[in-house]
């Protein structure tokens, strides 16, 4: 009976299995960092695509720093139901949002937003100004809904008193 089969066998399953404790052993991997900035009406007008009369040396370091999309689409013309689709993944059709008064969470209340995936995924999500249609924010996608008390620490000081 020929042995060197098994063996081989056996000394492969030990070192995959070596393999994949080690990557377990080795700790966590270090979380990046995620600021996603939401603008009604920007279009592409920054130093970073190539305008060279506006000026925007803060949004130039993010993108040196970051990822630019240059071939990015808004699923509507209408601001809430593109940021109900954005925010949730979802086509406007889906999200059942064409107006600025639904809430995508009528038609999908178990939807996972994308500040509620961060969250899952052990990510402190903030969410600040207009990220839904104004009025209509989705507290459970945020570690600290906008709007409270703790959020207006994030606020320069001048600013604090319009909150």
């Amino acid at each position: 009976m020929n042995t060197t089969i098994p063996l081989i066998m056996k000394k492969l399953l030990t070192l995959i299995t070596l393999g994949l404790l080690s990557t377990q052993l080795c700790g966590e991997e270090k979380k990046m960092n995620v600021l996603f900035i939401a603008v009604d009406d920007l279009r592409p007008e920054l130093s970073c695509y190539g305008n060279s009369v506006i000026k925007t040396p803060n949004f130039d370091r993010l993108a040196k720093r970051g990822m630019v999309f240059n071939r990015a689409y808004c699923q509507q013309a209408v601001c809430s139901p593109s940021r109900a689709s954005i925010m949730t993944g979802k086509r406007p059709d889906a999200t059942r949002v064409w107006d600025l008064e639904t809430h995508f969470r009528t038609a999908l209340p178990n939807a996972v937003s994308l500040g509620q995936f961060f969250i899952k995924n052990g990510y402190f999500s903030q969410g600040m100004g207009k990220i839904f249609h104004g009025g209509y924010d989705d507290a459970v996608g945020w570690s600290v809904p906008w709007g409270t008390p703790e959020a207006e620490i994030y606020a320069k000081p001048e600013n604090r008193q319009a909150l």
